[in-house]
């Protein structure tokens, strides 16, 4: 019932905007196509543009010298929350309260009630796209198509997630490991178009991940040239185990890794091409970014800390937003932004009704991605959840952390003098301190410190949860190749 209030709500809204030629919303630029490009796993300084001094990224290179670096924009430390809060609007614990990951044929995943910015753009008329990593639920309520999007292709989660011999518990020229007797591991990693599943994924596949979905995604930017579209591009890469592809491999010096961040700017080059060859780059806004901090094959310099944990390494990752016309060229922001911002920003520049019956995080950001607000704050304070565990919180340059592996002690660092996080200050400051740790006790109210707290929505929920693929390799029925 919601969801069709929300598009009978969006078609009033563009009626509206037609008619009153005054209105605030003609003040916006018209309405852009909308892309997102997610990579898994890239750390803050794999990429030129923030640093890399060993992967060769062109393209990148080329995206942020005609767009904004956005230098504080925080996700989550691990693959699910942070898709989460890219989806919701919210922080991860808000709309998807778990510990970790959600993994195959798990009985819980996003729920069906959460409004999902796919959802919204679709009341204003979007066409919606998801290719590559979903990582939200891989039962049939949960999957991309029972969630906002027209269309579907690729991996329902990590690349990771399947049988030893399959080759996903081993990267590029490693030797297949053999099952642990007794071990049941998981089911086999399925690829998908829509809601059927095409096929198992082997060796071969992974190393074809980056190459099939940019393909799809070069099909699809052409194919809807003609309306509003919103693509969410989200590759597998360079999440373990390495595969870069067949072309790729061997090319850096630095090895598979560097071989796979630089294919991965291949494909950001192909994506940006193809806007540029239909004459899109002008009314198209793109977002590239990671999912969360990078892992020990990443460079995360000058941060502390790698993905999984709330150093400013785990959980701050590279962006960039790039809109010829719109974005100010060469330029680069340090405000507090985030993976929450993104929907109430989409939502403003689609012209799009923001869900009314629960609590957004984000907020439209759009004033800072055109410079206009430099000089003020997004967001004053930050919150850093590990899963379901609340470890610290960012207020303007000052950030508290208590964390285990703290031993509840408090730290302070200014990430202004002191980005790295290396010096604690607690005992010079203890004012501050104090003023962080209520701020802390006040989300204890909302989302709660450790554990679910009232500010926390239901998780979607299964009885007998089933997997895309059994082990025995039989594709679940309802999802088998027509």
């Amino acid at each position: 019932m919601y969801r069709r209030f929300l598009l009978w709500a969006g078609c009033l809204t563009f009626v509206a905007n037609s008619l009153l030629g005054a209105s605030a919303a003609q003040e916006r630029p018209e309405r852009p196509n909308l892309v997102v490009i997610n990579i898994d796993d890239l750390g803050y300084a794999d990429i030129g543009p923030f640093g890399s001094e060993i992967n060769r990224t062109p393209n990148l290179d080329r995206m942020a010298a005609e767009g904004r670096k956005l230098t504080s924009f925080y996700a989550a430390p691990v693959c699910s929350p942070s898709r989460a809060a890219l989806m919701t609007g919210s922080y991860a614990k808000r709309a998807l309260p778990i510990p970790h990951v959600l993994f195959p044929a798990d009985p819980v995943g996003l729920a069906p009630e959460e409004v999902t910015l796919a959802e919204i753009l679709k009341t204003a008329g979007y066409r919606t796209c998801l290719i590559g990593k979903w990582h939200l639920g891989d039962q049939p309520e949960f999957l991309p198509l029972q969630q906002g999007f027209d269309e579907y292709f690729g991996l329902p989660y990590s690349n990771d997630m399947g049988p030893a011999e399959d080759g996903v518990k081993s990267s590029l020229g490693q030797p297949l490991p053999k099952p642990r007797p007794g071990q049941k591991g998981q089911p086999p990693l399925p690829l998908m178009r829509n809601n059927t599943v095409i096929k198992r994924v082997l060796p071969d596949d992974q190393q074809a991940l980056v190459e099939m979905y940019t393909r799809e995604a070069v099909r699809f930017i052409r194919d809807n040239q003609n309306q509003p579209f919103f693509l969410y591009l989200a590759h597998n890469a360079v999440h373990f185990p390495i595969y870069p592809g067949k072309s790729w491999a061997g090319r850096s010096p630095h090895g598979i890794y560097s071989d796979w961040v630089e294919e991965v700017d291949w494909s950001v080059g192909q994506v940006l091409d193809t806007l540029r060859e239909t004459g899109l780059d002008r009314k198209t806004l793109v977002l590239f970014v990671s999912d969360n901090g990078g892992t020990q094959r990443a460079v995360n310099r000058p941060l502390r800390g790698f993905k999984g944990s709330t150093w400013e390494g785990g959980i701050r990752v590279p962006a960039i937003v790039w809109w010829p016309g719109q974005i100010p060229p060469g330029t680069s922001t340090d405000v507090i932004v985030g993976m929450f911002d993104v929907l109430p920003t989409f939502a403003y520049l689609a012209g799009a009704p923001l869900p009314k019956d629960r609590k957004l995080d984000g907020m439209n950001i759009w004033p800072h991605l055109t410079g206009e607000a430099d000089g003020q704050p997004a967001h004053e304070t930050f919150f850093y959840f590990r899963g379901l565990v609340l470890e610290g919180v960012r207020h303007g340059d000052w950030k508290l952390r208590i964390a285990s592996d703290t031993k509840g002690k408090p730290e302070l660092y200014n990430l202004r003098e002191d980005i790295g996080e290396s010096r604690n200050v607690a005992a010079e400051y203890p004012e501050i301190v104090a003023r962080l740790e209520k701020l802390m006790a006040e989300m204890d109210q909302d989302l709660g410190r450790d554990g679910m707290g009232p500010g926390c929505r239901p998780l979607g929920r299964v009885s007998n949860p089933r997997p895309l693929i059994d082990y025995d390799g039989t594709i679940r029925p309802g999802f088998e190749p027509k």
